[in-house]
This record gives C-alpha cells, sequence and structure tokens, in this order.
C-alpha cells in the first residue's frame, strides 16, 4: 500500500501542528509499516526521491545518491526513519537498514550535523547488535549524545564480561560503582557464576539497630542462583531488624534444594509454600498475610539491593507519619551487568522498590489485585489515589537496586521504547479510572485477597497463566476505533454500544490508534468508554486476543489509515467502515482517508468482506466518487438517548443570551476552529462559552473578544456544557463536506435552539434553525426577544430529534448486519475504474 501524496502532505501538516517530532514515536507505538512512508516522505519531499530509493541506497551504501540530493532532503526526519526502523524492528532488514541508514546520514552530512539523540541511539544500537569495537568508533567520532548514554557506553566497552576480549576488571568496575551510592557494589571472587550472583557490597554499611521490623517479601518460581542472590543483599541491609519471607508459587519438587539453600542463609528467613502457581502477586498477597514486620517491602526473585536500601526508604516514614510508602529507582542490568538497553533511560522507577506500613495500608486498600503482572504499578496508584501523592514518596537518590534483565523476562519483552504491549495499556487505563473515582471519594478502594468482584477490567493476557485457556466468547459486535479522545464519533458510539448492550447483544471495543491527531505518549481510553468497560457492559478486546465476532464497526475511516502490521486475531463475519466524514474537504484539503487502502487494511486485519455505511447523504455523495466501493443502501442511523438529554426552555436568558459551540469535531485541521467560530465575532450582548477539543493541543487560535468563557473539556462534559446554552451556532468550515454533527445534534435533543445553514437542513429538519453567518445576530436577538418563539422552536427540536432518531432504527440496522449470511451483498456499489 502507498499513500498518495497529497494525503502524506496533510499529515504532515496536521503532524506538525500539534505535536513536534511526533512521528517517530508514534510510528514505534503503532507498529505501522505505512508510517515509515510518511517519515520517508517528509525527509524527501523535495527531492522527488522515494523511500524505495532510499532503501536502496541504505543496501548498497551508496552515500554519493544521499550527497547528490542532501541539500533538499531532511537529515533530522531521515534520522527519525533510522530510529523507528530500529525500534519497530518488525522486519528482518531492520537493523541492516536502520544501521546503514544511520551511517548513510552521518557520512552525508558529517557527523556532527547528526542530533545529539539520534548520535547516542545509534551508538547504543551498534554496541548491542555490532559489538564493543563498533561501538568505541562510534564514540570517538560523535560529541553530540548525552553524557548519561556516553557514561554507559564507555563502561560497556570495558566491561570485561561482555566481550570476548580479555580486559582488566579494576577501571571497569570503579566506573560502574559510581552508579550507585556508597558502599559501593564489588564482586566476590569468580566462582562459576555470572557477575549478576557474584555482586556484594564493597564494605560493611554502618549497622542501624531500630524496634521497627522491616518484612521483606521475595516471590519465586523456578528459583534459581538468582533467589540467593537476591536473598543474601537484604541479609546484607544496614537495617538489621528485618524478616526474610520466600514465597514460593508452587515450584516443582526438584527446586526444593534451592529454597532451602535460601532458608539456610540466616535464622530470619522463613519460605512460604503455595498449594499451586497462582502467579506474582498472589504470591506477595500470600507473603503479606505471613509477615510480621511494621513494614512491608518487596524483592524480586533475582535482583539485588544496595545494603542501605531499605535503611534510606524507611527513615522518611519515621520522620513523618502522613508517609505511608516509599519508591525508588533500580538500574537494570543484564546478568554481565551490561547496561546500554537502546533508547531507554539508565535509572528507572523500580515498582518493586515499594515499603510501606503494612497494617496501616492493607487495613484500608487490602491486596494487590491477583493478576499476572503489572498489578505494582496499581497498587502503588491505588495508595495515592487514597492518602495522595505526597503520602507516597519517591526516593530521590541514586538507583538502590540492580534489577535483572534476562532473556525471557516478562518486562522486557513486554516494554519497550515507545511501545507497552496492549494488555498492560488496557489494564493501566482500567485501573486509573478506578483510580481516579476513588480519589473522588465515588468508589472504595479495598481489594480482598481473593479478589472478589474486580471494580475495573483485567484483560485476559494478565489474568491467565501460560497454557491456561480462557473463555472465548462470540461478540455481536466488536466496535474498532481510536478511543483516546471524544470526538463526535466516539461520543455517538458511546450511545450505540449502549442501546445495543440494552437490547441483549454482546459488545466489545478495540482500540486502534489513529494519526488524527498524533500524539507523542500513550493516553488511556477516554472516561465514558473505560466507565462501560469497566461496569462490564461491553468488553474490550486486544488485537492479539483470539476472538470471534459477527460484526466488527469501524467507527471512524481514518483509524484504519495507518493501522498497526501487527496480526490481528479477531475474526468476524463481516466488517462495517464508517465514514463518518468524507475521505478529503471541497477544496481537496486534509484529506483524511484513502478508502481502497481502509478497505485493503480491514481484509487484512479482519479477514472479512468489508462493507461501508455514510454517516450522512453528502458523505455518501463523496464516497460515490471513489471506485468499487460496497455500500449500505442506508446512511448510519443516529441515536441520541433522549431520556439522558431532554430539557424543558421557556425562553433564552433575557439580559445576555448565552451561545457556544462545543469543538470536539474541530481543531485537527490547522486554522478550522477558527473558521468555525467566525460566527461568533459579530455578536453583541451575547455570552459566548466554547468547549475545547481533549487532546492534545499546541497551536489553537481560537480569536474573538477576550470575554468568551472558554472550557477546557476536562471542565465539564458535553450534556453538562450544552445546559449552560440558549443558543448553538453550527458554522463549521465552509469547504466541510459533512452536514452531521453529533454535538448540534444532542443540543437540540437538549432543547437549544440550534443555529446552521440551511445545507444542513437534510440532517436536522425542523430541529434546527437556518440562516446564512450574517444573519445569526438577527436570528439570536429575535428569538432572545420572543420567548414564545424560542420555547417552541426548543419544544420542537427535542420533539423533531426522539421521533428522528430512536435507538431502535440503530439497533435494527445492526442486527441485520449482525445475523445476515455472510456473503450477502449490499444493494450499492460504486463503479469500478475505468480500463485503460
Amino acid at each position: 500500500m502507498g499513500e498518495p501524496a497529497g494525503l502524506l502532505d496533510d499529515y504532515l501538516r496536521i503532524a506538525r501542528y500539534h505535536v513536534q517530532r511526533a512521528v517517530p514515536p508514534t510510528a514505534i507505538r503503532l507498529r505501522s509499516l505505512e508510517m515509515r512512508r510518511l517519515l520517508a516522505y517528509i525527509a524527501l519531499r523535495e527531492t522527488g526521491a522515494t523511500y524505495a530509493d532510499l532503501l536502496a541506497a541504505v543496501r548498497s551504501g551508496d552515500v554519493a545518491w544521499l550527497r547528490r540530493i542532501k541539500r533538499d532532503a531532511r537529515s533530522s526526519v531521515l534520522a527519525g526513519l533510522a530510529q523507528t526502523l530500529a525500534l519497530q524492528d518488525m522486519l528482518p532488514a531492520d537493523r541492516t537498514d536502520a544501521l546503514g541508514l544511520y551511517a548513510l546520514v552521518r557520512d552525508a552530512w558529517g557527523a556532527p550535523a547528526m542530533p545529539g539523540a539520534h548520535q547516542g541511539l545509534h551508538a547504543q544500537l551498534t554496541y548491542t547488535w555490532r559489538g564493543a569495537d563498533a561501538a568505541r568508533a562510534l564514540l570517538r567520532t560523535y560529541s553530540g549524545m548525552s553524557e548519561a548514554i556516553r557514561t554507559d557506553l564507555e563502561i560497556d566497552v570495558a566491561n570485561p564480561f561482555a566481550g570476548d576480549g580479555e580486559l582488566p576488571v579494576a577501571p571497569w568496575l570503579a566506573a560502574f560503582q559510581r552508579l550507585m551510592p556508597k558502599p559501593y557494589p564489588a564482586l566476590d571472587p569468580a566462582n562459576g557464576l555470572p557477575p549478576f550472583d557474584r555482586l556484594t557490597a564493597g564494605a560493611e554499611p554502618l549497622p542501624v539497630d531500630e524496634p521497627h521490623r522491616i518484612s521483606v517479601i521475595v516471590t519465586a518460581f523456578h528459583p534459581d542462583e538468582g533467589l540467593i542472590t537476591a536473598v543474601r543483599s537484604i541479609l546484607a541491609q544496614s537495617w538489621r531488624n528485618v524478616e526474610i519471607v520466600v514465597v514460593d508459587d508452587a515450584s516443582p519438587p526438584e527446586y526444593d534444594e534451592i529454597l532451602q539453600r535460601a532458608a539456610a542463609l540466616g535464622p530470619r528467613i522463613r519460605v512460604v509454600k503455595q498449594p499451586y502457581n497462582q502467579g506474582t502477586y498472589a504470591a506477595r498477597n500470600a507473603g503479606l498475610d505471613a509477615a510480621e514486620g511494621e513494614f512491608a517491602a518487596f524483592q524480586d526473585s533475582d535482583d539485588w539491593s544496595h545494603p542501605r536500601r531499605l535503611e534510606l526508604q524507611v527513615r522518611p516514614m519515621l520522620e513523618n507519619a502522613r508517609i505511608v510508602a516509599t519508591t525508588t529507582d533500580g538500574l537494570a542490568v543484564t546478568e554481565r551487568l551490561v547496561l546500554t538497553r537502546p533508547a531507554v533511560r539508565r535509572g528507572r522507577f523500580n515498582p518493586s522498590s515499594l515499603l510501606f506500613r503494612r497494617q496501616l495500608v492493607m487495613d484500608r486498600i487490602g491486596y494487590f489485585d491477583q493478576v499476572r503482572k503489572a498489578a505494582d504499578s496499581e497498587y502503588i496508584g491505588r495508595m495515592r489515589a487514597v492518602y495522595g501523592e505526597r503520602a507516597v514518596r519517591h526516593i530521590d537518590s541514586e538507583p538502590l537496586a540492580l534489577i535483572r534483565l534476562s532473556q525471557g523476562s516478562l518486562s522486557r519483552s513486554e516494554i519497550r521504547a515507545y511501545w507497552m504491549h496492549p494488555a498492560r495499556v488496557a489494564y493501566s487505563s482500567a485501573y486509573q479510572q478506578w483510580h481516579g473515582r476513588i480519589a473522588a471519594r465515588a468508589a472504595k478502594p479495598y481489594l480482598p485477597r481473593e479478589g472478589g468482584d474486580r471494580p475495573f477490567a483485567a484483560p485476559d493476557h494478565l489474568r491467565y497463566g501460560r497454557g491456561e485457556a480462557p473463555p472465548r466468547p462470540e461478540y455481536d459486535v466488536v466496535m474498532a476505533g481510536d478511543w483516546r479522545f471524544l470526538q463526535g464519533p466516539q461520543l455517538s458510539a458511546v450511545e450505540e454500544m449502549l442501546a445495543l448492550a440494552d437490547r441483549g447483544l454482546r459488545v466489545a471495543v478495540l482500540h486502534l490508534e489513529s494519526l488524527r491527531p498524533p500524539a507523542r505518549r500513550r493516553y488511556p481510553l477516554a472516561g465514558p468508554i473505560q466507565k462501560l468497560v469497566n461496569a462490564g457492559r461491553i468488553a474490550q478486546v486486544l488485537p492479539g486476543d483470539v476472538n470471534e465476532a459477527a460484526l466488527v464497526v469501524v467507527r471512524h475511516a481514518a483509524a484504519l489509515q495507518f493501522a498497526p502490521d501487527d496480526e490481528c486475531l479477531l475474526r468476524p463475519r463481516r466488517v462495517l467502515i464508517v465514514a463518518d466524514q468524507a475521505p478529503v474537504r471541497r477544496d481537496g484539503l486534509d484529506h483524511r482517508y484513502e478508502p481502497a487502502a481502509c478497505t485493503a487494511t480491514a481484509t487484512r486485519l479482519f479477514d472479512a468482506p468489508v462493507v461501508w455505511c455514510p454517516q450522512d447523504p453528502e458523505v455518501r455523495t463523496a464516497l460515490r466518487g471513489y471506485p468499487a466501493l460496497e455500500l449500505t443502501p442506508y446512511d448510519l442511523p443516529v441515536v441520541i438517548g433522549a431520556e439522558r438529554w431532554t430539557a424543558a426552555r421557556d425562553g433564552a436568558t433575557r439580559d445576555a443570551p448565552v451561545a457556544g459551540t462545543d469543538l470536539c469535531d474541530q481543531g485537527v485541521w490547522p486554522r478550522d476552529t477558527r473558521e468555525s467560530l467566525y460566527v461568533f465575532d459579530g455578536l453583541r450582548r451575547v455570552d459566548v462559552r466554547l468547549r475545547l477539543p481533549d487532546w492534545p493541543r499546541i497551536d489553537v487560535q481560537l480569536g474573538g473578544p477576550r470575554s468568551h468563557l472558554v472550557y477546557e473539556a476536562g471542565d465539564l462534559d458535553l450534556r453538562t456544557f450544552l445546559h449552560q446554552l440558549d443558543f448553538y451556532l453550527h458554522f463549521p468550515h465552509p469547504e466541510t463536506v459533512e452536514t452531521f454533527s453529533r454535538p448540534a445534534c444532542e443540543a437540540a435533543a437538549q432543547g437549544c435552539v440550534v443555529v446552521t445553514q440551511e445545507r444542513h437542513a437534510a440532517v436536522f429538519g425542523d430541529a434546527a434553525v437556518y440562516c446564512a453567518p450574517a444573519e445569526v445576530a438577527g436570528v439570536v436577538k429575535r428569538y432572545t426577544e420572543d420567548r414564545v418563539l424560542f420555547a417552541e422552536q426548543s419544544r420542537r427540536a427535542r420533539a423533531v430529534v426522539a421521533n428522528a432518531h430512536p435507538p431502535q432504527a440503530y439497533v435494527d440496522r445492526i442486527a441485520a448486519l449482525v445475523h445476515a449470511p455472510r456473503h450477502s451483498t449490499p444493494a450499492q456499489r460504486t463503479p469500478e475504474p475505468a480500463c485503460a
């Protein structure tokens, strides 16, 4: 698939408008191969060269080709493309291509022209994939990389345990030690074990004897020598009043010997064995019940704690009774004590470092959620929600633990630069919504040890262990789309999913992140969507989960334009793509999607027949200009929950009528926000109120008088905003194709007098009042002065919406597709392309 230049140009404009340098992180997070073409187009647009030309030059080492065009090419964007190839790492040639592209950029422009962040990443990748000698050459070549990356690489290339050569231990160890506080880590004499398992303290710390006991819980499954290393590091703590509870998660009998060795290391050690394997957090819960200390802490079974870790963490809690827990950073290393991980910073927050007041906290919030992964972050977040951010203090110091990165570690495979496993992302989104309710005192924070009814959703990937088969229900409808932000399609989808669920259909959502708009970081699901998932009204399915459905509804077509290229295991019988917008505006600007490309992507992802459904008559007309599209014979019915939106109004506010608009469908394309607000400039003695979109913005120009009251989306929801208004003015950019507006329709349903242009009459009918932009002030004045006229229009609008958009009409259309034979053909098809 190759996107046309117009679409790539417009996506470039959107990316520049919203978030600078967002494209490479977004491409890595989405794992979209097509976004590589977007980056190449950005870099080479003025040269006439293509992505294929660039790859050919990279693979042949043709630096002369790049030098010939470098005046019109963008070196920093080419470096971003190399970053994307390396960190996506999806195709067999990606590593070679990434290093080759970095080398080509360096040789064409010179090393100083390479951005510092890319100098560091190029050197990190070279060390990881090509070895220490190649990395040393880049350390000599590059002078602009960060000091932290340079330090780590210099330590690693000197590491005598990481390469084949014989390097002295002393200088490397001296440099490595300085990454942690005193007493520095040291190594026991060579004993056949990896360097990590030879770790010890270089000097015995000054002992601290106090009456406050700390119970350190160490969970293990199939333990090895790492357990001995972990337990030894706790026994060597400066804080002497420690007990160690080793909880074995039902390892087979052949591991008893290593458990006995651990228990024999000292009298303060107890071993608790689980009756069957339940996962790390069930084991931690068992350890908490067995613990006797005033404070509880944790130690992963293959990590090493600095000898002063417990002392430095418990001291703030003894000095300040309001602090209920502390955490620290850790230093992630391999068992050969290698530091470098491309694009991952050295020191990082270590969730396993949690130390807290055991009884106080457990009485209030209970136990860890008994999922298989990621529950430590949830537990810490729950503490913050209950006690406040300041009550959970992060100790600002050098790292106080060495975190072992084994090849098979869960975190290494599921958390990478700019990317996290979708199940972890979904889990985080779900518990954050619950935590928000806890902080607002709207939900209880306590979780019992056995779990019970979890008040938020947890994906199967985290709930079941290897070899366990989760139930796989067949869904009637899976609603696919970008669910981070609340634009018109998402607002409509909430009502649509409620209508389907209320009538007994099994409904789920599938998240497909869109580039409209792009964002550098991950965002949780929008609150109303996540609330439905957490309440069990709908489910959330992940692309990597094996699921079946009768129908997938792609709720907005642009979500398919740069879709992920990882395999999707959801298998529906049919796919319905909703064209909520036309592919492009009337003036040829703002390309949102290419229908043929979206159809191909839907077919690749879901392996099912695809049919398109326009949102309104004008979008249908626009789609007819694209060949070979299967179209439903009807436009998508609108669902308005009238019982949730109706409000009686007997007239506008007399002295200063309140007029406004919601901008959730504006602001993706540069300047379209301002274009939709010109109509307010001519209003006098009118209280103007605006509600902004909820996505990240850097350059939204509202214009108009400073007296306008402007709300962020988080200040109030759409219903509350509309309740304030007398008049809702809907005047989008004049080149807009679409005539349907979700906020305008809901405004009419709530009894606002909706004022818009005549071209929207086919959708709104008598629910709106029509005039040209220049006539708006007169219409507002007339309806404000005539309260009977206002009340009649308000009543009429509510009645029209209720009669025109009953939920059952939508349910009937979707149910017909759910129960239709797999190969049934829609009634309309756009013409095939003409033969040459």
